[in-house]
C-alpha cells in the first residue's frame, strides 16, 4: 500500500466523530478509488479547523497546500514515496457566487457504507454529479452515467422522484437530463436562479465573495513556466512529453506545450515558406548550421525574435501564467545565447546574455545533457566535438545563472537513466507547481 492509500485510511478513521459527505463517490471501499483521483466532501465549515490539524498530522507527508476559497479549502498532499492526493473539502455548494445545493440538507441525508464511509444518498450524488457538469458546461462523464444505470428500479425510482420535485422536470427516464442544452437543462438553471438564496443581499453577498476568491486567484495561485534545454538527442522531447502527462493526470494541472518562444510573432521564413513549412524547417535544423554571415541581417532578425519576446511574454502571463497554467518550454531564450547561428543570428554571446535581464526568469529551467558518445547514438547527424562544446557552453551558463542563491531554478541533469531524470525533474516541478 502506497502512502497515498495509508494516509486515506488515517484520515477516515479520524473523521468518524465528524458531519461529512463523500460526494462523487461511486465505490464501496477506499481501495477502489484511482490513484489518479481527488476526492470531494461535503463538511460543516465549523469543522473545518479541526479536519486541516487532522490533514496536517498525517504522516510521511512532503509537502501540503491548503487553497482556500470562500466555499471551500483545496488541499494538495505530496507524499515522500512521491504519490499524491487531493482532498477538496466543500461547505458550501458554490458556482461563481451561485448557491444550486443546499449543503445542511446534503448532510442531513447520508448513506453509511459497510466500510463506515459516510456518503451523500442516491439523490443527491444524483443531483450533485449532474448540476456539478451542468453548470460547468461539461457532458456528465460516462463512468457516472454507467453507475447510476446500475442501479435497481426502486433505487432510480427515489432519484426521479426527488428530481422532478425539486426542479418540476417532467421527464420519461433520468437519462433525458444529461443533455446540456435540453429545455430540462434550462428549467434546472431557471429553478436554481430563483431560489431566495441566489437573490437580493445574499446574492451580492455571494457574488462579492466569489470576486474576492478570484482576485486571491490571481495574486496566490498563478501558473509557473518549466524550460527545458539541451543539445538535439539529450532527451528533452522525451522526458517534456511524460512530465506533461504526468502534471495532467496525476497533479491534475493546466498545462501547455510551447516551441523556443512565445510565438506572438510567426517564424520570418513563414512569410516565404508558409507557416508549417517554415516550422517543419526550423525542427530540422540542427545546431551551428545557419549560413547567414551579416551582423546587419543578424541583428535585425534578433530583434525580430526579441521583440517576440518581449511582448509575448506578457500574453503568456495574461493568457496562461495568471490563469493557473504551467507552460512548458521545449527550448527557451538560453538557445539564442548558446547556439544563435541556428537562428541564422551571428551576434556575441555578450550581447544576447544581455538581453536575458529583460525577459521574465522562469521558476525552473532544466538543461539535459550526456556524453557526445551517448547523443551521437540517438541523433548521429551531429559530431562530437560540436555536442562537447555546447554541452560546454550550457553548462557554464547554467552555472552562471544559478549564483546568487539562483541554484534551486536551475537544474542540469545528466539524462543517462530516462527514469532517474523523470523522477528529478518531475520532483523539481513539483516543488514548484504544489
Amino acid at each position: 500500500m502506497n502512502q497515498r492509500r495509508i494516509f486515506l485510511n488515517y484520515f477516515f478513521k479520524e473523521m468518524k466523530p465528524y458531519r461529512y459527505a463523500l460526494l462523487k463517490f461511486i465505490h464501496n471501499t477506499l481501495d477502489e478509488i484511482p490513484e489518479n483521483s481527488d476526492v470531494d466532501i461535503l463538511i460543516s465549515k465549523l469543522d473545518l479547523r479541526d479536519i486541516l490539524r487532522i490533514v496536517e498530522k498525517g504522516k510521511n507527508i512532503e509537502r501540503v497546500q491548503f487553497h482556500k476559497k470562500s466555499f471551500a479549502t483545496f488541499t494538495c498532499l505530496l507524499f515522500e514515496d512521491g504519490s499524491y492526493l487531493e482532498i477538496d473539502l466543500l461547505h458550501r455548494f458554490d458556482r461563481k457566487g451561485i448557491v444550486y445545493l443546499d449543503a445542511a440538507m446534503v448532510l442531513d441525508d447520508v448513506d453509511v457504507l459497510k466500510s463506515g464511509l459516510k456518503v451523500a444518498s442516491h439523490a443527491y450524488t444524483f443531483e450533485y454529479i449532474l448540476l456539478f457538469y451542468l453548470l460547468n458546461d461539461a457532458v456528465v462523464p460516462q463512468k457516472y452515467r454507467d453507475y447510476f444505470s446500475s442501479f435497481s428500479t426502486e433505487e432510480r425510482s427515489g432519484i426521479f422522484i426527488h428530481m422532478t420535485s425539486s426542479y418540476g422536470v417532467n421527464i420519461n427516464i433520468l437519462e433525458e437530463l444529461y443533455s446540456l442544452h435540453s429545455r430540462h437543462a434550462k428549467k434546472i438553471r431557471v429553478r436554481i436562479e430563483n431560489r431566495s438564496v441566489n437573490k437580493g443581499i445574499r446574492l451580492a453577498y455571494y457574488k462579492a465573495r466569489y470576486l474576492i476568491d478570484v482576485l486571491k486567484d490571481a495574486i496566490s495561485h498563478r501558473g509557473i513556466i518549466i524550460t527545458f534545454s539541451g543539445v538535439d538527442g539529450a532527451g528533452k522531447s522525451t522526458i517534456i512529453d511524460e512530465v506533461n502527462e504526468v502534471l495532467k493526470s496525476k497533479f491534475r494541472q493546466r498545462t501547455v506545450i510551447l516551441r523556443h518562444r512565445p510565438s506572438l510573432l510567426p517564424i520570418l521564413s513563414s512569410w516565404r515558406h508558409g507557416k508549417a513549412n517554415a516550422e517543419k524547417k526550423t525542427r530540422e535544423r540542427l545546431p551551428r548550421q545557419g549560413t547567414n554571415t551579416s551582423v546587419m541581417s543578424s541583428f535585425f532578425r534578433f530583434m525580430y525574435y526579441y521583440t517576440d519576446y518581449l511582448l509575448g511574454q506578457f500574453y503568456i502571463y495574461f493568457r496562461y501564467t495568471l490563469r493557473g497554467y504551467t507552460v512548458l518550454y521545449d527550448r527557451y531564450y538560453f538557445d539564442f545565447i548558446i547556439d544563435s547561428k541556428r537562428s541564422n543570428i551571428v551576434l556575441s554571446k555578450k550581447f544576447m546574455k544581455w538581453g536575458y535581464h529583460f525577459i521574465f526568469k522562469p521558476e525552473l529551467n532544466v538543461f539535459l545533457y550526456a556524453d557526445a558518445d551517448v547523443i551521437r547514438t540517438r541523433k548521429q547527424e551531429l559530431d562530437t566535438r560540436a555536442i562537447s562544446e555546447l554541452t560546454s557552453d550550457y553548462k557554464k551558463l547554467f552555472n552562471e545563472l544559478s549564483s546568487g542563491g539562483n541554484q534551486k531554478n536551475y537544474l542540469m541533469v545528466n539524462n543517462v537513466s530516462k527514469e532517474e531524470t523523470f523522477n528529478r525533474v518531475m520532483r523539481e516541478c513539483i516543488y514548484f507547481t504544489i
